[in-house]
């Protein structure tokens, strides 16, 4: 299928498994979501969305564009950067190539943020990167066992109803990698 066929099948506004199926099928779907996702448009959130799904059904397929779908981490648009992590996570299952080590300073940066929104995100993709990454299941612990130590931050204004909701993320995901 060429490019053009492609982005006329996107702007179709079709159900997401029509463009789920369609990436297992045409090799050239997901970078061009990937590109989607990266530009300054009203589409990027879709396209973002639909990585996800992808990447949660057929990690393999989106593998291949882990360091390009990474670039979105240095994007001014933090809520896609942000939502990133959750197609990283579910890619790490195929990193053969260790891609993880060019990201992983940047997710202990996040896992460590002051925005309850960032923290969210990251905190639960924490089991992901557990199951995938054992060996860095001690350095995420040792950064979230101090939870109540920190102040997270709405609007730039310290809240304390975030930090219960970051506190209940933590104790949640400790009991889930206990669980294990």
């Amino acid at each position: 299928m060429s490019i053009e066929k492609i982005y006329y099948e996107f702007s179709k506004g079709l159900d997401d498994q029509y463009y789920i199926d369609l990436a297992s099928q045409e090799v050239l779907v997901v970078p061009l979501l990937v590109d989607i996702m990266l530009e300054s448009n009203t589409n990027n959130q879709w396209a973002e969305n639909l990585l996800e799904k992808i990447s949660e059904k057929n990690p393999r397929i989106v593998y291949p564009y882990f360091n390009y779908i990474a670039q979105a981490f240095d994007k001014t648009n933090v809520f896609i950067s942000w939502n990133v992590w959750k197609i990283i996570s579910n890619i790490l299952e195929c990193d053969t190539e260790n891609l993880w080590e060019n990201v992983r300073l940047k997710y202990f940066k996040a896992l460590n943020s002051n925005m309850i929104a960032e923290f969210s995100i990251v905190c639960d993709c924490a089991r992901k990167v557990i199951a995938y990454k054992p060996e860095e299941k001690d350095k995420i612990c040792e950064t979230l066992v101090h939870i109540d130590e920190r102040e997270f931050k709405v609007a730039d204004e310290i809240s304390p109803q975030s930090l219960e909701v970051a506190k209940e993320k933590v104790q949640n995901l400790f009991l889930e990698i206990n669980a294990e």
